[in-house]
């Protein structure tokens, strides 16, 4: 496989890690979100009340399954890349995270400036992690 090619395949594989990860998480949360919303309007399992769950384990499940898939991919790119470079640019797991949550109207979270200040923290230490690998 050509020096381009496994460049591209690798750095594909790490972003589908970091967004299925992402959306993995958002995923579960919104499943027992609907759990949760059941719950509080006094929802018994019975028969008739599979139907509800629907959306609950739909969500959970497509969760699961992202993050199923991120993990595959992860694998995969701990065979390209140092550790120390690949983990922590997991974090803009984070970020995805957080701007999702915060503008997905089925979460609907509220976002304040301490938390968006942290975000770009973040951010800036992915640059810094990824600034100093090229310089070496």
């Amino acid at each position: 496989m050509s020096t381009e090619v496994n460049r591209w395949l690798g750095r594909s594989l790490l972003a589908a890690s970091i967004v299925l990860s992402a959306f993995g998480q958002l995923g579960m949360k919104a499943g027992m979100q609907e759990l949760h919303t059941l719950a509080t309007h006094g929802v018994v399992l019975t028969a008739a009340a599979w139907s509800e769950l629907a959306p609950t384990i739909e969500w959970t499940a497509a969760g699961l399954a992202a993050y199923g898939l991120s993990l595959v991919c992860w694998l995969a790119v701990l065979v390209r890349y140092p550790l120390s470079y690949a983990y922590p640019l997991l974090s803009l797991a984070y970020v995805l995270v957080y701007i999702g949550a915060t503008h997905w109207e089925r979460l609907a979270e509220t976002g304040s400036a301490l938390r968006t200040a942290g975000t770009l923290l973040i951010l800036a230490g992915v640059a810094l992690v990824t600034v100093a690998d090229r310089r070496r």
